[in-house]
Order: structure tokens, then sequence, then C-alpha cells
């Protein structure tokens, strides 16, 4: 067996360097992805904190969910995610910790603990247990085998405790880093192993 795999659930909203003209020319598919998207970026929709990102990735199921689900993996891998911690496990529900810095924190480290229900190869679900500084932040990951591989489907909603003032930045700096976070976990994902 090779080293652990690095995931993300990118639960920190997983977001990083690309730009606002990036999440403005992407949308979401209308049906799967055929074999020729097997070089496919990671696609956007959606806006203030509500988002639907998706990527085609050349995995088989049991791959992309090892990825996804390595949660102490995450910190230094994902480009926001720098501490990640599961704090209980019962079942196919669990409680993990993780503290975010990026750019959309503007520089400050923030934590968040989530709950957690796993659906084994198929979808993971989280909601925010608490967070000095977020409000609100739930969603899940959906992993839909289509020809040649499957489809990495991450809905988000999220909600920060930041002035309105700087809203607008934050969600942009957070698309963004949404954007990086997925392409980061489909080369995971395709990496042999």
């Amino acid at each position: 067996m090779g080293p652990p795999l690095p995931p993300s659930l990118g639960l920190g909203l997983g977001l990083g360097a690309l730009g606002p003209a990036t999440v403005a020319q992407a949308a979401s598919p209308t049906k799967p992805p055929q074999k020729s998207t097997t070089t496919s970026q990671p696609r956007l929709q959606g806006r203030q904190g509500s988002y639907e990102a998706t990527v085609f990735v050349t995995a088989p199921p049991k791959k992309a969910w090892q990825v996804l689900t390595n949660y102490a993996a995450m910190a230094g891998v994902m480009p926001d995610i720098k501490e990640a911690q599961v704090l209980s496990r019962n079942g196919a529900n669990l409680v993990l910790r993780q503290t975010y810095q990026a750019p959309y924190t503007f520089g400050l480290r923030v934590t968040a603990t989530l709950a957690i229900r796993e659906s084994p190869q198929h979808q993971l679900s989280y909601s925010l247990i608490s967070s000095e500084q977020i409000r609100q932040l739930k969603g899940s990951w959906t992993i839909t085998p289509v020809a040649g591989g499957v489809l990495l489907r991450h809905t988000i909603l999220m909600d920060p405790a930041v002035p309105s003032v700087i809203r607008p930045l934050y969600f942009e700096l957070s698309e963004a880093n949404l954007l990086q976070s997925m392409a980061i976990l489909k080369r995971l994902m395709e990496q042999g192993g």
C-alpha cells in the first residue's frame, strides 16, 4: 500500500488562485461529461455563498472516495486547510475540526467544527456545528460514476461572519479557492496508486 492519499473536503471552502473571470465562464454540466472531457477543468455555478462545483475525474469511485475521506491528510495539501482532525466517529457519522487560512480569511486562522455523514463511495454531507467566524456552512460531496470515471460534485452554502462591505471580496476569493480545490482533488484522484 502506498503513502496516504491527501484528500479534501474543501469544506473550508477549498478556494485559491483563480479569478472571477474563470467563475463567470464556468457552468454546471447539464449531463454527465463524455469521455472527451477527461481533461476538463472544474466548473462553478452560483454566487454569494451558494455554489455547485463539478469536475470530471478519470478515477474509479473507490479511489475518489479514498482521497475525499482522508481527512487528516488535508492539511497542507488543500490551499486553505491548515489543520484537520477527526474528533469522533460513530459509524458513518463523524465530527471533524478544520482550521482554514487563505486569502478569503484575510490571513486569519478560522476554525470550524463540522458534523459529517458518509454514504461510502457515493456521498458525504456536512454541516457546521460551531465556529466564531462562520455563521453557516453546509453542503455535500457526491461521486457519480460516468463513462471513463466519475463526476465529482460539491455543493456548498456558506455565510461568513464578515462585515457587509467586504462580503463581495470574501466571495470572490472563496470562489477562486473552490475552483483551485476541485483541481487539486482531480489531480490527487487521478494519481496512480
